[in-house]
């Protein structure tokens, strides 16, 4: 991933540079001249070779208001348990924050809005959710990957709920109350609402999870739902009067946003194959032969499938060649997709060049504008299939200036400015495997022939 963030640096000073330059590297026979040309060819018939690999932790952003929340028992992927790491801010940046005289707490709650009908699962099912007290700020200084789960206190539970989702302002929401103790702490400590660097000092935040909510793969798959952490409604919520509660009393509300001042949030994402399909078991066991079958893909870090299409430099012979697409194709395969709608395929992939050190890079085809158009990895809901077309990557290869090294297919934006995001999908996808007759992966090559001089 700090390859990435190098590459990311970079590409936009070449966007700027390369976009306003026509390109004439990837050569069409309307380029050539006549003579110079002996016949435009056509090759589907590579050897293609596949199969499914564990995907990497993955880098979580802090700043980014959406995060994924939830618990599935996937029938062929297993189990995710996805939790959310968020501090809070008092609202507006106000300082000196006080409650009037005699606060008394009511009830205390955590609300999360949910944007929209974004899901994997079935957003029916109640899980059991559970709030911890974090024990480390939350910063941008260092790199937060998926796999940290120690910055909170396992053993003291300050909230918890089992249930679904309700409604709080037209919007689907989870609510989740806090224990009395921690928000009266809050509620009758004005030292510790100062400003904010003396709130998320003294409380640093909340993990939040529904990893210990028993599920199965036929009647309780469970559910795993993006969050607006920066809506208006969501945030942490003390309900209280002034003077003993009594029911003359008139209840007023505190809300303790997410989104503001020093507020950052992170995913956790943890994986269980348990009750995974065995051909998915297999592959991330080292059986790669498992690949021919199916290959899966899957988001927020999951799975990845490697790709060697290992003999393009066969077709070069005596002859240059000039690419003129490069096609890599793979189709979805329908006997596995979800009947209820459960489970969504990612809106798009990535197809990405592996190194000499088996790290991930861009093609070339994704450091050019004009390239880009071409390059697609969007979903094709009509062909029910992913198409890349790497003809500038494939072009160096045959020239020799690149390394047929293989390639990585991530669940990940095909932009290149997106790309090394891993934690904004969570949706997954089944292919049809290489020795499926009619839907397996192919490389579908055009390319012109030329003299040389």
């Amino acid at each position: 991933m700090k390859h990435f963030s190098y590459i990311i640096s970079v590409l936009i000073i070449a966007l700027g540079l390369g976009s306003c330059k026509k390109d004439h590297s990837i050569l069409g026979a309307d380029v050539q001249p006549e003579n110079d040309v002996l016949g435009a060819s056509f090759s589907d018939t590579s050897s293609f070779f596949a199969h499914t690999v564990k995907g990497k932790p993955i880098f979580t952003s802090p700043t980014d208001n959406n995060k994924f929340l939830g618990s599935v028992q996937d029938p062929h992927f297993g189990r995710t348990d996805v939790g959310i790491y968020t501090n809070f801010c008092i609202n507006n940046a106000l300082t000196n924050v006080t409650f009037g005289d005699d606060p008394q707490l009511v009830s205390a709650e955590l609300v999360m809005v949910i944007p929209g009908l974004d899901f994997v699962g079935n957003y029916s099912v109640a899980l059991n959710y559970s709030v911890f007290p974090m024990t480390t700020a939350l910063s941008t200084s260092t790199l937060f990957y998926s796999t940290n789960d120690s910055i909170y206190s396992k053993s003291n539970m300050i909230g918890s709920y089992t249930g679904t989702y309700t409604v709080v302002d037209g919007k689907l929401a989870l609510r989740i109350p806090i224990d009395n103790n921690y928000a009266k702490a809050i509620l009758t400590n004005p030292n510790y609402l100062i400003d904010n660097a003396t709130l998320q000092s003294t409380y640093k935040g909340f993990y939040i999870t529904s990893e210990g909510t028993p599920l199965n793969p036929v009647n309780m798959q469970g559910v795993i739902s993006k969050f607006d952490l920066n809506n208006t409604s969501s945030g942490f919520y003390l309900y209280y009067q002034n003077g003993t509660p009594s029911a003359t009393k008139e209840t007023k509300t505190y809300r303790f946003p997410f989104s503001g001042s020093g507020t950052y949030k992170h995913n956790t994402v943890k994986y269980n194959l348990s009750g995974s399909s065995t051909l998915l078991s297999a592959q991330l066991a080292g059986d790669s032969l498992k690949g021919k079958q199916n290959l899966f893909l899957k988001g927020l870090g999951g799975t990845r499938v490697k790709v060697h299409i290992p003999f393009l430099k066969n077709y070069v012979d005596s002859f240059k060649v000039a690419v003129n697409r490069a096609e890599v194709v793979f189709n979805v395969d329908a006997s596995f997709t979800s009947p209820n709608g459960q489970y969504y395929t990612p809106p798009g992939l990535a197809l990405l060049a592996i190194d000499s050190l088996d790290r991930e890079n861009f093609v070339l085809d994704q450091l050019n504008i004009t390239d880009q158009g071409r390059y697609d990895g969007s979903y094709d809901e009509v062909n029910n299939r992913y198409v890349f077309n790497i003809a500038r990557h494939v072009q160096a290869i045959l020239n020799g200036t690149k390394k047929n090294y293989g390639f990585y297919l991530v669940v990940a934006s095909p932009d290149p400015i997106y790309t090394a995001r891993r934690d904004n999908y969570v949706e997954r996808v089944i292919f049809a495997g290489t020795n499926n007759s009619s839907l397996k992966p192919k490389f579908n090559f055009s390319f012109i022939k030329l003299r040389n001089d």
